[in-house]
């Protein structure tokens, strides 16, 4: 009887670190074999050694790496980041393009004068 304890004291240990040693492949399989049409979920479960809470997590991770893969951002798009040197720099060089522009539709203007 002791040993029937023990016995069921491994499993139980084996069970719960049976999820951190499943494999993307497995966990895949899993994924796609409960979300078959009239899966007996529980059965699937059961037969991988896993609870209902690992199925959400792994169901949470394909989400994750599908949008991931997408190139989609879950509710929206996050804001870039830039460093203040490249900002600084980026935002003399529009400056100086403004002012080559505007001067250049003052020449544009003064050309179109003398051409009318």
């Amino acid at each position: 009887m002791a040993i029937e304890t023990m016995n069921e004291a491994s499993k139980i240990e084996k069970r719960a670190k049976r999820f951190k040693d499943l494999t993307p492949p497995e966990k895949w399989q899993i994924f796609l074999e409960t979300n078959a049409k009239n899966a007996p979920v529980g059965e699937i479960l059961r037969r991988y050694g896993l609870y209902s809470s690992e199925l959400t997590r792994i169901r949470r991770q394909v989400e994750e790496g599908a949008l991931k893969e997408l190139g989609m951002r879950r509710n929206s798009k996050k804001a870039q980041t830039v460093p203040y040197t490249q900002y600084a720099r980026l935002e003399m060089e529009l400056n100086a393009k403004e002012k080559a522009l505007a001067q250049m539709s003052e020449e544009y203007l003064i050309v179109k004068k003398k051409v009318s």
